[in-house]
């Protein structure tokens, strides 16, 4: 009876320090700065027949603030932008999107500074061929199957991930870039 009271408070101890849970690499908010991302210009209106290079952002600031808005910074808080995460979803009605992607590409943010960006590529071109905006080209119908429509509308939900100088794990505020993807039958 002993040695099974004990098994259950070696378990019940062993429960609750799970569930207080502790620091998860997938924790992004250890820095002390927050980025954001402010979409200046984009071309939201894209000919899948047509386009020939990636999707681009014309215009972009990513901006570092101290987390403690009375709070100072220094170059340790300096930030290294490694790698991009773009996930589409509809925002049409449909409920296939087109596939996420991710790539390297190192930009450097100052702390309390900002950096501007142009022409940063967002979307590989290949992956205009990829279901669902396969079904608007011609030979495979020229529209959705999902909406019936000839224009698949997505945002691009772009998050970016890297390090402070100090070594704190760090990301960027998630943010939505819009897209209205057709086919001009070309």
């Amino acid at each position: 009876m002993n040695r099974i009271m004990r098994v259950c408070i070696v378990l019940a101890l062993t429960a609750a320090v799970v569930s207080c849970g502790g620091n998860s690499s997938l924790d992004n908010s250890v820095a002390t700065v927050v980025l954001t991302v402010d979409i200046e210009e984009h071309n939201p209106d894209i000919d899948v027949c047509t386009q020939v290079g990636d999707l681009v952002v014309l215009g972009m600031t990513i901006t570092s603030n101290p987390k403690d808005p009375n709070g100072s910074t220094t170059a340790n808080q300096d930030v290294s932008l490694t790698r991009w995460v773009i996930t589409p979803y509809r925002t049409d009605g449909g409920s296939t999107a087109s596939p996420e992607w991710s790539y390297d590409q190192s930009v450097y943010v100052p702390a309390g500074g900002s950096t501007d960006l142009e022409n940063y590529r967002v979307y590989p071109v290949g992956y205009l061929s990829e279901v669902p905006l396969l079904y608007l080209f011609p030979a495979n119908g020229g529209f959705d199957p999902e909406t019936g429509n000839n224009v698949i509308r997505q945002s691009f939900e772009l998050q970016i991930f890297g390090r402070t100088v100090s070594g704190k794990n760090v990301a960027t505020e998630k943010v939505s870039i819009d897209f209205n993807f057709f086919c001009s039958g070309k």
